[in-house]
């Protein structure tokens, strides 16, 4: 279950990345690439291939960085597609587990993660014709794994995970948002000594020997207003 959950945030955060680049893709159907500020040739290159081969790659690659494979095998990315519809992210891995011990008369378990969303294809010509008065409770707001409130801000501290490594010396001279120091975390930190790396986080209060650590681990979705409405806005970019 813990794999599961780490492919998922994996496959979740190559979906969030890929769906940014189809605004290149679009940019290159439409022959407006060049007038892209920012747009260099490798981002130009990985768009015009990422409806072929590129995207399920990429997106296979990044969520398996995310967990232990050891015992995950027969990995397929086959049933990915990217904008069939024109405007749809839908990345599919298929893989099998294998169990410590066999569990009734199976030695592994198939298992499939998805993540699926739309692209950013901007709201410029034909795909932002009519979005001038779009309803409020279908406004895209993101929520965390276990949230109490909803996002409008995807990079919210809240919902960030960006980590930044620093030498175990250091870390006591580190400071994060708030000016307060980074303490060992009880799930992950108690082995950090002298000569070893941790990682900390902007707005977090420990520093963390794993950059997978439980207490870390954010699985992040996108939904509409109207979904997650009860819960109230953040109080941090919520406004």
């Amino acid at each position: 279950m813990m794999t599961e959950r780490k492919l998922q945030a994996g496959l979740e955060a190559a979906g969030e990345e890929l769906s940014q680049y189809a605004y290149l893709l679009d940019s290159v159907e439409q022959g407006n690439l060049d007038g892209i500020p920012g747009a260099g040739e490798t981002a130009k290159a990985f768009s015009q291939n990422a409806a072929a081969v590129a995207a399920p790659l990429y997106a296979r690659s990044r969520a398996l960085a995310y967990c232990d494979t050891a015992n995950v095998s027969h990995v397929s990315m086959l049933g990915s597609s990217v904008r069939e519809d024109g405007e749809t992210l839908d990345l599919v891995m298929d893989y099998e587990i294998s169990f410590p011990f066999p569990v009734l008369g199976l030695s592994s378990l198939h298992r499939t993660v998805r993540s699926r969303r739309r692209c950013w294809i901007g709201r410029e010509g034909r795909y932002g014709e009519g979005t001038d008065h779009v309803d409020e409770d279908e406004r895209i707001v993101y929520v965390g794994r276990n949230s109490t409130r909803y996002h409008p801000d995807r990079s919210c501290h809240y919902l960030s995970n960006k980590l930044t490594a620093v030498s175990w010396e250091s870390v006591s001279n580190k400071r994060n948002t708030d000016g307060s120091k980074y303490y060992p975390c009880s799930a992950c930190a108690k082995g950090a000594g002298k000569g070893s790396t941790v990682y900390i986080m902007p707005s977090g209060g420990k520093y963390h020997a794993l950059q997978d650590c439980k207490a870390i681990m954010a699985y992040v979705r996108a939904v509409k207003l109207k979904e997650v409405k009860h819960l109230g806005a953040c109080s941090y970019c919520g406004g």
